[in-house]
């Protein structure tokens, strides 16, 4: 079953919403007035490899490891999103990748305290292999965006690469940080040594963005 048989139809239509809401709001952020196509495409570049890939990276790096994946909007939060686009800023959460796993039997860990252990350590590894996955794409994406930019791209390519780039470096740099339940702190908690190669980096890149220096 290759990965585009594992999306259902409810998660495309999640997933559709969840892009177009996002589309829509960082077009009119601030405007209070309809975008035109060429900011609408724009923005579209950059919210759908920011946003999309990177929720897709989760899903299918988990699908790898067996758990059920799923994306589910927040339909409440599409809402909100694009309202605050209206008033100037942008406070996203549009949704998450739900993921379980099939739950071992009780009496296992009775039995078999080594392979309670064992198992352990495997949902550590698998759970820093599916926070990875989210940011990791972000960072590629701006790497690849970084690349396009510097080769001299000019007219709508340049502005979509612009966007793109900032948008998927705060992405990376925002979900890297050790907090809640974003998947630096997933990160952190599985191995800090990757989460600080990784994170470090990532994060101090993003900072002149965030601080309005670039």
């Amino acid at each position: 079953m290759s990965n585009a048989d594992r999306i259902s139809s409810a998660e495309l239509t999640d997933l559709f919403l969840s892009l177009m809401a996002l589309v829509i709001a960082f077009s009119m952020l601030g405007e209070r007035r309809l975008p035109g196509v060429e900011v609408f495409l724009i923005s579209a570049v950059g919210v759908g490899t920011g946003f999309l890939l990177h929720e897709l990276a989760h899903k299918f790096v988990a699908q790898q490891f067996g758990y059920f994946a799923e994306y589910r909007a927040n339909r409440m939060g599409l809402v909100l999103i694009v309202l605050m686009a209206f008033a100037g800023f942008i406070f996203a959460a549009p949704g998450a990748v739900m993921i379980r796993k099939a739950s071992v039997p009780q009496d296992f860990y009775l039995q078999d305290p080594i392979g309670q252990e064992e198992l352990k350590r495997q949902a550590r590894r698998e759970e820093l292999w599916i926070s990875l996955a989210g940011p990791m794409t972000n960072i590629l994406l701006a790497v690849i965006f970084f690349l396009l930019l510097e080769s001299g791209a000019a007219g709508l390519w340049a502005g979509a690469a612009n966007f793109a780039l900032f948008i998927n470096l705060t992405l990376a740099a925002f979900n890297l940080l050790p907090f809640g339940p974003l998947d630096g702190k997933k990160i952190l908690d599985s191995n800090r040594l990757i989460w600080a190669i990784v994170a470090v980096p990532t994060i101090l890149a993003a900072l002149p963005v965030y601080l309005g220096m670039v």
